[in-house]
């Protein structure tokens, strides 16, 4: 695939054979003097390619993968403007440009109506332009066997980080080391970049915390100068790595038919409501006592849990009791979100055994 050349204050062009729009190591002055400006020059899906210290080695990053997500690129920005040459070349990808253009900006996950891209990595691909663009993300990461990738998200609640990857092995711990001291080693599939990882291409998601959290900002800043400026970063010190250890993660998802609230009492006639403190508990434990929300009717009408197996019953985890809706044993919980799409769409939280 050619790569189009890019003069300093104009975007890239796009390629005339894919969905990508191509940009190959860039005048820091073409930049903008921030993330938003940076966003606009760009026309759509973009992939920058860096040339390293060490051209005959590759490494990959994706941020932006969900428009509102916007911390790791932001932290690219700031790299690629201060003309940081990284140790080896990188392919940057930068895929939901369009969802993050949509006023006010950094808002929408996705396009309305558009598939998740970090759902449409598994094989055999779908139909849609949003399976074909994992598609060719696939075959440009292929055609250039980087030696491991991160991928860049945000939580989409207020969190502390944590690194997700769904095989437990020393490459993927130093990488997610790069970033934060917490690793989830998750069996759950759902069809995202990281679970292509393989021995001789490590992947790993890094959740850099709250999208409107700066610790969020300053964590992938400097995870991310990390990646680009190390000569090995799939080998840890063992007495400078410290990860704390969570694994087999479940989902909590709202059942077909039923709807989701955030208050302080039940908003729904059919639906549950959760209380807006409830991403307070993100890495927290909660136990039988904690009241997460309210809810009408019977629990399994409202909610299911999905393992890596499919669904198990909603109430070996969780209890009504005249309404309210409690833990039925002492659980952990993260990536809470207290945004209604993202718990209709997706899922309402993570949550593990204690």
């Amino acid at each position: 695939m050619a790569i189009a050349e890019i003069a300093p204050d104009r975007v890239p062009a796009a390629s005339q054979s894919g969905l990508f729009h191509h940009w190959r190591d860039p005048d820091p002055h073409s930049l903008g003097s921030s993330a938003s400006e940076f966003l606009q020059r760009l026309h759509g899906p973009t992939c920058i390619h860096l040339t390293g210290n060490n051209p005959e080695r590759c490494r990959a990053i994706a941020t932006l993968m969900h428009g509102n997500e916007p911390s790791g690129l932001h932290a690219l920005h700031e790299l690629l403007r201060l003309g940081l040459r990284p140790a080896v070349n990188m392919l940057c990808f930068i895929p939901a440009v369009d969802a993050a253009k949509q006023a006010p900006g950094f808002v929408y996950r996705m396009l309305p109506h558009a598939k998740d891209l970090n759902r449409c990595f598994a094989t055999p691909y779908g139909n849609t332009e949003v399976d074909r663009l994992a598609c060719e993300m696939m075959m440009l990461i292929e055609e250039a066997r980087p030696e491991c990738i991160v991928d860049i998200h945000n939580t989409s609640g207020s969190s502390p980080s944590f690194g997700i990857s769904t095989v437990m092995a020393p490459s993927e711990a130093a990488l997610i080391s790069l970033f934060t001291q917490r690793m989830i080693v998750t069996d759950l599939r759902l069809g995202s970049l990281m679970e292509r990882t393989c021995p001789e291409m490590p992947i790993v998601t890094i959740e850099c915390g709250g999208a409107e959290d700066r610790e969020s900002i300053l964590l992938a800043g400097e995870g991310l100068t990390r990646f680009f400026t190390s000569d090995n970063v799939l080998e840890a010190n063992p007495a400078e790595m410290s990860l704390e250890f969570f694994h087999h993660p479940m989902r909590l998802e709202l059942a077909a038919g039923s709807a989701i609230a955030y208050g302080e009492h039940g908003l729904l006639e059919h639906g549950v409501t959760l209380l807006p403190s409830v991403e307070n508990h993100n890495f927290g434990h909660v136990g039988s006592d904690t009241l997460l929300g309210f809810a009408t009717g019977a629990l399994e009408d409202h909610v299911h849990v999905r393992n890596a197996e499919g669904l198990v019953p909603a109430g070996d985890y969780f209890r009504l009791a005249e309404g309210r809706l409690y833990p039925r044993r002492k659980l952990k919980l993260f990536m809470v979100t207290t945004n209604p799409e993202i718990a209709r769409r997706d899922c309402m939280f993570y949550l593990a055994e204690a």
